[in-house]
């Protein structure tokens, strides 16, 4: 819902060309959570099709709707779920449990509905990445989930109700992201990206990344995400891969004792930003959140974060759109203040910093119809015989009504 009464509403979140017509329209959420974000900070947000899980630096979840009214849940009644930061929020399918980590060395599996099910399991460790299985609700799952410190570790309930545990991998460092889809996670060390396939119980590979000119890679986050059940996206520092799983075949199985799944990079491109979050949109486009590589000439503060359309290829992209976006208090932030997550359906992206949420979606016929007539652009819409079929009523709504452009 935007609020009116914001001189930072809607109208303004986004900055577009005028002559670019724009792919996606944004809304600010605003109703109980600008009580929230009034006293905390947002440090990560998990997305479902129900709801919004917003972790904060107060070591707070918070579950609101998809306008940002609290919703009642068990979570909602608690008071601090960590005593430091909240550094990742997984969901199951379902949207019936909740995992969380934080540098407090803990992690916490929490019911929505339900206290049953509850784990809290104390590591001693910085813990920045947790995943539950998919289907961690599923009867005879094992209510599996993953967590990294220096290695993967998979957890899984007993007989007994005991936690049984599993090292999966050692790590190159800290394990930073992890996401998991079906049988294959991937996730991130300090020196590149792993794919593991569960049910073979080996890793598909290693994809090392380049050290960024300035920094460590350390200093970026790693952001993972699944376009499709064999779809990876990555998006890291300022590049971008996506790898698909393919399986190889089988005389090559048999005679060489390989994995039966393969890990294909399919493409690699450089942006001109830092990336803050990645996620798909149509076949060979991605959305993307940036983060300037430059600073204010006035200030030398940080400029607006940008989202971006694009459209890949096997080591370029072309930019179909690219939007400023005014989140409050962007001047301060760094590019691990933002966060994107999305409902691939839906095509719904949301785009997170510390005392902002937005709502990007794909602009609709009407959408694109009036900014056409606004920006004198609608002959290119008309020029076809059956243009009038494709505006069917909403062109006599919009076009002015002496228009000669429209001929029954």
């Amino acid at each position: 819902m935007v609020d009116s009464h914001d001189p930072e509403s809607a109208e303004s979140c986004s900055l577009t060309e005028d002559d670019v017509e724009p792919k996606l329209k944004y809304v600010r959420l605003s109703n109980d959570i600008k009580n929230i974000l009034s006293e905390e900070a947002i440090s990560c947000i998990a997305v479902h099709p129900r709801f919004l899980c917003l972790g904060t630096h107060w070591g707070r979840i918070h579950m609101l709707d998809h306008q940002g009214n609290c919703v009642h849940t068990v979570i909602n009644g608690k008071e601090n779920t960590h005593i430091l930061s909240v550094n990742k929020i997984s969901v199951d399918s379902r949207g019936e449990q909740i995992a969380t980590c934080s540098d407090d060395g803990k992690v916490i599996i929490s019911g929505l509905y339900t206290n049953e099910n509850n784990q809290v399991l104390s590591t001693g460790k910085i813990i920045k990445a947790v995943e539950l299985d998919p289907n961690h609700n599923r009867s005879g799952s094992g209510r599996r989930f993953i967590i990294g410190d220096n290695k993967l570790v998979l957890y899984e309930k007993t007989f007994l109700k005991g936690l049984k545990s599993t090292i999966l991998s050692d790590s190159e460092g800290q394990v930073t992201a992890i996401r998991w889809n079906g049988q294959f996670v991937a996730w991130a060390s300090s020196l590149g990206i792993h794919v593991y396939d569960l049910n073979e119980k080996c890793s598909l590979g290693f994809i090392q990344w380049e050290e960024p000119k300035d920094g460590k890679l350390t200093d970026y986050r790693c952001n993972l995400n699944w376009s499709n059940p064999t779809t990876l996206l990555i998006g890291w520092v300022d590049t971008v891969r996506i790898c698909v799983i393919r399986k190889r075949n089988a005389i090559e199985v048999s005679t060489r004792n390989l994995p039966v799944h393969i890990v294909d990079p399919m493409s690699t491109f450089q942006t001109d930003f830092f990336i803050c979050g990645i996620a798909p949109l149509e076949t060979n486009q991605l959305v993307v959140l940036g983060y300037s590589k430059e600073r204010d000439s006035e200030t030398n503060k940080a400029l607006r974060p940008i989202l971006c359309v694009l459209q890949y290829n096997a080591s370029d992209y072309i930019e179909i759109c690219t939007d400023s976006l005014s989140m409050r208090g962007y001047e301060e932030y760094k590019c691990d203040d933002y966060h994107l997550d999305c409902l691939i359906d839906e095509n719904q992206y949301f785009i997170v910093s510390p005392k902002d949420v937005v709502v990007a979606n794909l602009y609709e016929t009407d959408d694109r119809v009036q900014w056409l007539i606004e920006h004198g652009l609608i002959l290119n819409l008309i020029e076809m015989n059956d243009a009038v079929l494709l505006l069917g009523p909403i062109a006599y709504k919009l076009l002015p009504h002496d228009s000669c452009l429209i001929h029954s």
